[in-house]
């Protein structure tokens, strides 16, 4: 049997409050956060599915599991750089902000709420 096929989230941008990194469980988590410019894409047996979202996204408690060494690599989308040790180090962030983001969600993304204005589905 094979694995779920992996999500991959983008963004132009993303402000996290409250964000602490898991290393054991390979989890990022936040209280709330901003999205701007989201897309967000499943392939699997040749199709994809796409949520987007034309304005910014608001999220409420959020847990990304994923392989989280894999994705700190591009430590280019930390807008502060010193913020990727203090997470590695087990710090809780007041303030996390990234651009540029491209996360591969191999685990789950769960989330208290969503609001995405201008949402759109499309399967390919």
């Amino acid at each position: 049997m094979s694995s779920p096929a992996p999500f991959l989230l983008k963004a132009t941008r993303i402000q996290a409050n409250q964000a602490r990194l898991n290393v054991l469980t390979n989890t990022l988590s936040f209280q709330s956060a901003t999205i701007e410019g989201m897309h967000i894409a499943r392939t699997a047996d040749g199709h994809t599915m796409s949520i987007a979202s034309g304005g910014v996204v608001k999220v409420g408690q959020t847990r990304i599991q994923t392989s989280v060494l894999r994705n700190l690599a591009s430590i280019g989308s930390f807008r502060n750089k010193r913020d990727v040790l203090l997470l590695l180090a087990g710090s809780t962030l007041p303030h996390l902000e990234l651009s540029r983001v491209e996360f591969t969600i191999d685990g789950y993304l769960t989330t208290s709420h969503a609001d995405i204005p201008v949402m759109t589905l499309s399967m390919t």
